[in-house]
């Protein structure tokens, strides 16, 4: 089964305190990252460092990816890029055992080093989506599209208007005239 490329392996880096390897790559995004209305496309683009500290292996770097979305009020296309700092301490799996034997009850759920590899997939996903926009807008002041029309309303002259048709009688307003005719009698 071949591993994930979000799995960094840890083969290089010695286990010494201090010790430090950089890493550059690109890794595909996977369609989970997105929200109903942002989605990531391309590559990933990683720069990061793996340090071997006390506890584990800390994971820092930068990490820039594409997204797409629609203006929530004009549905024009939106492009942009998403840029994260991620942080993350992968904790080595006899000190998750300490630190759960002395009481902390969070560390079951801390990342942990697994064999000789890193899965940095759940902290860049987390730091991704996290910074898509909720509600995606092309701009601050979009206007939206007309109601009538359907087209973008800052590309209509500010003049633009829809002669409003003339109003069929209901069959309501036939039986009120009916009844006021009748009353009148």
């Amino acid at each position: 089964m071949a591993s994930s490329p979000f799995q960094l392996s840890l083969r290089d880096l010695p286990r010494r305190p201090g010790s430090a390897i950089n890493l550059d790559l690109d890794i595909p995004a996977p369609e989970s990252f997105a929200t109903e209305l942002v989605r990531a496309v391309g590559d990933i683009h990683c720069s990061l460092s793996l340090q071997s500290v006390s506890e584990g292996v800390l994971v820092t770097g930068s990490a820039q990816v594409a997204v797409e979305a629609e203006c929530a009020r004009c549905l024009r296309a939106i492009d942009s890029e998403i840029s994260v700092q991620p942080t993350e301490l992968f904790y080595y799996p006899h000190r998750v055992t300490e630190l759960v034997e002395a009481g902390d009850e969070e560390a079951e759920e801390a990342p942990q080093v697994v064999g000789e590899a890193v899965d940095i997939e759940p902290v860049l996903r987390d730091d991704i989506v996290s910074r898509m926009p909720f509600i995606p807008l092309c701009s601050p002041d979009c206007a939206g599209l007309c109601d009538r029309c359907g087209e973008p309303l800052d590309e209509l002259p500010e003049d633009h208007a829809h002669e409003e048709p003339a109003a069929e009688p209901s069959p309501l307003d036939a039986l009120r005239e009916q009844l006021i005719a009748e009353q009148d009698k």
